[in-house]
Parts: structure tokens; C-alpha cells; sequence
């Protein structure tokens, strides 16, 4: 068995990234240098996220409710569209904890 944060960092914390990242560039018509930049991350990880080199993982999806990251994912995006840029670390401490809930984070896919 792993500690859920060793599995929210190397698994859900990307799939929550990639999630917002198709949300900004999809629904709010955002470039990929404009996501980089909301996000505080490189516009080549966002090319690797719309790409779906990283963020996805078969096994992970099989046992994680997409529908919550999906939703977090979702509240996120629209809090950064209206310029409220600090609050990453509160939805994903809440997803987690809702995931964790569901017994979704305490073993590795």
C-alpha cells in the first residue's frame, strides 16, 4: 500500500492538470500559452497534457471517479477564468480528500 499523497502526486495531480487544461483550451478558447502561464507551468507541458503524453493513465481511470475530477477539474478552470489564480492547492487537497473517501487513493494503479 502507498501513502495517498505519493499517489495524488504522481497520478492525480496530473490527471486534474490535464482536465483543466483541455477545459481552458476547449471551453474558453484559451492558447496554450495563456493556460501555461494561468497554471505556472511550461506551454510544453500543456502540449504534453493535450497530447495525452501525460495526465493519463489507463489503469488509474479504470478505479478513479472521473466524473469528480472532472467536476473539480471544471471549478477550477471557471475560478481561473475570473482571475482567482490561488486556489489549486484547496481543490486539490478537496479532491483528494473526497477520493480518499471512496477508498480511490490508497493503492497504486
Amino acid at each position: 500500500m502507498y501513502h495517498q499523497c505519493e499517489i495524488t502526486a504522481k497520478y492525480i495531480i496530473p490527471l486534474f492538470r490535464s482536465k483543466v487544461v483541455k477545459i481552458l483550451i476547449d471551453e474558453y478558447g484559451l492558447t496554450q500559452n495563456e493556460v501555461a502561464k494561468l497554471l505556472s507551468i511550461s506551454q510544453a507541458t500543456v502540449s504534453l497534457y493535450l497530447g495525452k503524453k501525460r495526465g493519463i493513465n489507463k489503469k488509474l481511470n479504470s478505479f478513479i471517479d472521473l466524473k469528480l475530477v472532472d467536476y473539480y477539474a471544471r471549478s477550477y478552470a471557471e475560478e481561473l477564468i475570473h482571475g482567482l489564480k490561488d486556489k489549486n492547492v484547496i481543490y486539490l487537497c478537496s479532491l483528494c480528500k473526497e477520493l480518499s473517501k471512496k477508498n480511490m487513493v490508497n493503492h497504486r494503479p
